[in-house]
């Protein structure tokens, strides 16, 4: 009896705790390639899209995302943010004819010095492909998609310097402005990587969301420039996407932060 009412009191401060946080899926590609868990084949991702659909969520944008949590700008029902990372161009091919059939939308995150170039700073034995030009990304922001940064040149941001931090930061940050004809103003970290120094950065040079996956993001506190974000892998199971967009989604990041400090414990 105890056991349970213990269970039962966790249960409902979580609830209470994280219920109300919009869940932030984290995608990269949109195809079938054989061997690589970051990319999700059109069928699956359709699929995702039409539970979306079916069960009332909606699809917002990071200007969306943070005045809500900065300003309490009142969201759509069931908000839930779809983000892309790198800016490949089959997020402009693929995956945007998808989303318009569902009355959806993307944030997608640029790499600002490899607009329209293959994807040579991914050097993990991959097919090169190409990411979207500037008209391209141009096309996707008119069709009501966000546009973002993800740096200059796609470092692990907390082995740089303070300098190169704040070169990475900015300059893509400016370049962006520039294309877009938009303060930009969110900063998605490089795999997920950041620190409180590159958080202090990235305030002092503009951005005022900032996007992370798991790992070092607080959890019961929250900080806008450190937000978590939920991986859709290739391989994702319809049934555990259901869970990573309901109320329990925060469930995912406590659990490999947990993950991650026990390897660190028994390494």
């Amino acid at each position: 009896m105890l056991t349970l009412l213990v269970f039962t009191t966790i249960a409902i401060i979580f609830y209470a705790k994280f219920s109300k946080k919009v869940p932030i899926l984290m995608y990269h590609r949109i195809a079938d390639i054989k061997g690589d868990r970051n990319a999700l084949s059109p069928e699956k991702f359709e699929k995702q899209l039409q539970y979306l659909s079916n069960n009332g969520y909606s699809t917002i944008n990071m200007n969306q995302l943070y005045e809500h949590y900065a300003n309490g700008l009142k969201l759509p029902p069931n908000p839930v943010c779809l983000t892309f990372d790198d800016g490949y161009a089959d997020n402009l091919y693929t995956a945007m004819p998808i989303l318009k059939k569902y009355n959806m939308i993307g944030n997608v995150f640029v790499i600002s010095n490899w607009i329209g170039k293959e994807n040579k700073w991914e050097d993990f034995g991959k097919a090169p492909t190409v990411t979207m030009t500037k008209q391209e990304l141009l096309e996707w922001q008119n069709a009501g998609n966000y546009v973002g940064s993800h740096t200059v040149s796609h470092p692990f941001l907390s082995t740089c310097t303070n300098r190169q931090i704040t070169q990475e930061l900015l300059q893509s940050k400016k370049s962006l402005d520039l294309l877009v004809n938009e303060d930009i103003k969110c900063i998605c970290y490089p795999y997920g990587d950041f620190s409180y120094s590159v958080i202090d950065v990235a305030k002092n040079v503009g951005y005022k969301i900032g996007l992370a996956i798991f790992n070092n993001v607080p959890i019961w506190n929250l900080n806008l420039l450190a937000l978590p974000r939920i991986p859709i892998p290739s391989g994702q199971k319809i049934w555990e996407f259901k869970l990573k967009v309901s109320k329990i989604h925060m469930i995912f990041v406590i659990l490999r932060q947990t993950e991650r400090m026990a390897k660190k414990l028994f390494r």
